[in-house]
């Protein structure tokens, strides 16, 4: 988006505060499920074997379910149909099986309470999921080793936007009234009104969760804020001016995309004649592995 921005506007920065007072007014944060930190510790624990990790998610038998519908989905196209958590672990391995358990379960924890909020929650979603499978798409392209990173760092890029909407409803419709309106920037109207932006506000609740370094880092630099954003960070930025040129925007408009030139060749990316990213190339394979997707969508969100 091409901002106009007014030569009256008083520009804020983030500031380390804005965090702290934005958690000070709010009573009780959203709590992740104490499987989220059990998988993660399996994980990293080079004597677990697939058996550990299949006990503990067969623990939570929804999720267990879950799992195995995604495992079986046309999105990961196995030939032969995977009957147990166990088998799923050895084929889809145990960092996908990770990435797609944590998605579901953030998911559900986020989507919990959240009645009253100024953008349509399913068009949220829509995003995110679509941004996800294109970050899978991206990272395994660049030739990361587990694409599944790039996922669930798409999946949950923009769930600062959610959590600030949930608890400050009204600020946050006056954030958006402000970008429709008078064409800021939203990430410069989210500093004027809370002194910290979205992307800040996730990589805090994802930190608060203890989750991995790598996803928090990656959230809080997809608008690659940073002199030297992370290959993930860069691959979300991609994925995501991919999704929202493909019109999978979320109603939510504001946002200033800004690719690095170091993306360029940190994410291999295809150049077209003028030397930018070739977008016609990504967005017909986006939509290619959108056809595959299928009802991805409802399979990560929980079912009521």
């Amino acid at each position: 988006m091409n901002s106009i921005v007014p030569d009256n506007l008083v520009v804020t920065r983030p500031d380390a505060d804005g965090l702290a007072r934005l958690a000070s007014q709010i009573d009780g944060l959203p709590v992740l499920p104490t499987l989220a930190a059990r998988l993660l510790e399996a994980v990293d624990d080079p004597n677990a074997s697939a058996s550990d990790m299949a006990d503990l998610i067969n623990s939570d038998p929804a999720l267990a379910l879950r799992l195995l519908k995604l495992a079986n989905s046309a999105y990961y196209g196995f030939p032969r149909h995977i009957g147990t958590v166990n088998l799923a672990v050895v084929i889809l391995g145990t960092e996908t099986v990770r990435d797609l358990c944590l998605s579901m379960l953030i998911t559900d924890c986020l989507s919990k309470g959240v009645d009253r909020l100024p953008f349509a929650l399913n068009d949220f979603w829509k995003h995110s999921i679509t941004t996800a499978v294109a970050g899978r798409l991206i990272f395994r392209m660049s030739g990361a080793p587990n694409p599944g990173e790039g996922f669930i760092a798409g999946l949950v890029h923009d769930v600062g936007k959610l959590f600030l909407a949930r608890y400050f409803s009204d600020d946050y419709a006056e954030v958006m009234r402000r970008v429709k309106s008078e064409m800021i920037p939203l990430m410069q109207v989210e500093t004027i009104m809370f002194q910290t932006t979205h992307s800040q506000v996730a990589a805090w609740l994802l930190d608060s969760w203890n989750l991995p370094v790598w996803l928090v880092e990656a959230v809080k630099n997809h608008h690659c804020a940073e002199a030297s954003p992370s290959k993930l960070a860069l691959t979300i930025a991609f994925a995501d001016s991919l999704v929202r040129r493909a019109r999978f925007d979320s109603g939510m408009p504001g946002v200033e995309l800004v690719l690095p030139s170091v993306a360029m060749t940190t994410l291999r990316l295809k150049r077209d004649a003028t030397n930018a990213p070739d977008y016609g190339f990504y967005l017909e394979k986006l939509n290619r592995e959108l056809q595959r997707a299928g009802d991805l969508a409802d399979l990560i969100q929980q079912s009521n």
